[in-house]
């Protein structure tokens, strides 16, 4: 199944607490201890990147895509814009994000 038909493009995702989050930068890397499940995840930068969108606040992937746009004043190929789908369904599975 095509990673696009499991994450809808409208749906709304949102940080559950982000209080509940510990970070620590490691070289090109970000690390993320969840402290409601023990989880630790390791994290690139753009997968850091993505996240920290999301802490502003719920996003579709829809507003992501734009979002990310503005960040890196680019437009965004079918690529990029599938690796932000992949990023945001590992997310979810990892239960870092959840639908609103």
């Amino acid at each position: 199944m095509p990673i696009n038909s499991v994450i809808n493009q409208t749906a709304v995702f949102r940080i559950p607490n982000a209080a509940d989050f510990l970070w620590s930068g490691w070289e090109d890397s970000s690390i993320l201890y969840d402290r409601r499940s023990g989880h630790t995840q390791v994290f690139n930068e753009f997968a850091r990147e993505i996240f920290a969108l999301y802490q502003d606040g719920p996003k579709s992937i829809d507003d992501l895509s734009s979002d990310f746009e503005k960040l890196t004043e680019k437009k965004l190929d079918q690529a990029l814009k599938n690796k932000i789908v992949e990023t945001v369904a590992e997310f979810d599975n990892m239960g870092l994000i959840e639908p609103v």
